[in-house]
């Protein structure tokens, strides 16, 4: 662990610089982005089941060979009314306290608006990519968004801000002309919001996704990114969805067992070729796969971020532990790693060396 980093140092790196030097990402998953009405402040954190976040969790975190976390942050439930919109300060001091453990341990952060997006009103969420609700909303997440730039206008080029999380419109993961043209809308006012804030957040790296974050070809080729030489497009992608997810959320299809045909690696590569020429560095917020009774897993993520890698994409595991989720690979009361070999795989695929010069 580098000990004497600067975390509000402005480095003179590029974007694609940036995304290369994170090297491989972990999720903060079910932790500071948990939305519900059981608990308030910063009770929510625990709310899903992992325990309060600490430093030694990003120690091991950075000594296991990652070199990026992504904090996923609802903010539903933890501001007040309009026209301020006023963030609770001792939730947004708590996300500072552990962005700034994150930081510190040497590790890049995203840090986002998650499931302030999700498709569950009754439990707060509000912001939703279409034209009834787009001019009712855009004055919240502009204050939000300028509320959270100026918090964290000091830190340096190693924290990246996440204008959204998976913008969609209920249980409608493809969207439509409608849909994409107010995420570009959003996308727009994020960065304009961001770039207005003062402080380091003139030169901050900003991600921005496609509608519901997807590597389909109509949300990607859907995207006017914004005039910006600081960007990085956002994506997730748990490909194939019938191996990487449960069984049980595997309604459409056959769920999978088995993964390795040439088929099945041509989907990725191709997904991959398509990400990489869209004009800007690819980060992959998501993605990750459920405990499987044989090899089969560790061969795709193998094969998954190495691939990737070698088209200048960095990938980001998504974990989270609680609820039945295997794809948790870390037990944060423990701090042991459920399955070494794969990590031990992971880090190793994101070592491989990219094919030509990324996008900038």
């Amino acid at each position: 662990m580098n000990e004497t980093i600067d975390i509000f140092a402005i480095e003179k790196l590029t974007a694609a610089e940036i995304t290369a030097g994170m090297k491989i990402g972990w999720n903060l998953g079910n932790t500071l982005d948990c939305l519900t009405n059981a608990v308030s402040g910063i009770e929510t954190e625990t709310a899903w089941g992992n325990p309060y976040t600490t430093r030694r969790l990003f120690e091991i975190i950075y000594a296991t060979g990652f070199r990026a976390v992504r904090i996923p942050v609802t903010w539903a439930g933890h501001f007040g009314a309009a026209p301020d919109y006023r963030i609770d300060p001792e939730w947004m001091d708590r996300v500072e306290t552990i962005v700034t453990d994150a930081l510190s341990c040497g590790l890049y952060v995203i840090l986002n608006m998650h499931h302030d997006g999700a498709d569950l009103p009754e439990l707060g969420a509000w912001l939703f990519p279409d034209f009834k609700t787009y001019e009712r909303h855009l004055d919240r997440f502009i204050a939000l968004w300028t509320q959270i730039a100026r918090k964290f206008e000091k830190y340096g080029s190693h924290l990246l801000f996440e204008g959204m999380n998976e913008p969609h419109c209920e249980d409608d993961w493809l969207g439509s002309p409608e849909n994409y043209i107010i995420v570009n809308r959003l996308n727009d006012a994020f960065v304009s919001t961001i770039r207005q804030s003062g402080g380091n957040n003139a030169q901050r790296c900003l991600l921005v996704p496609t509608y519901a974050a997807s590597a389909k070809v109509e949300p990607v080729q859907s995207m006017v990114f914004p005039r910006d030489d600081r960007l990085i497009l956002s994506i997730h992608a748990y490909m194939p969805t019938e191996f990487c997810f449960p069984a049980c959320d595997v309604t459409w299809t056959t769920p999978r067992t088995e993964w390795g045909t040439e088929e099945d690696r041509r989907q990725l590569t191709d997904c991959f070729d398509r990400l990489a020429v869209q004009g800007l560095p690819v980060i992959i917020g998501e993605m990750g796969c459920v405990q499987k009774r044989n090899n089969s897993r560790n061969e795709w993520a193998s094969f998954y971020i190495r691939e990737a890698k070698k088209r200048g994409i960095t990938c980001f595991w998504w974990d989270a532990t609680t609820y039945g989720e295997t794809m948790g690979l870390l037990d944060r009361n423990t701090y042991l790693w459920s399955d070494p070999l794969l990590i031990r795989r992971m880090i190793a695929a994101s070592e491989v060396r990219t094919e030509g010069t990324p996008c900038s």
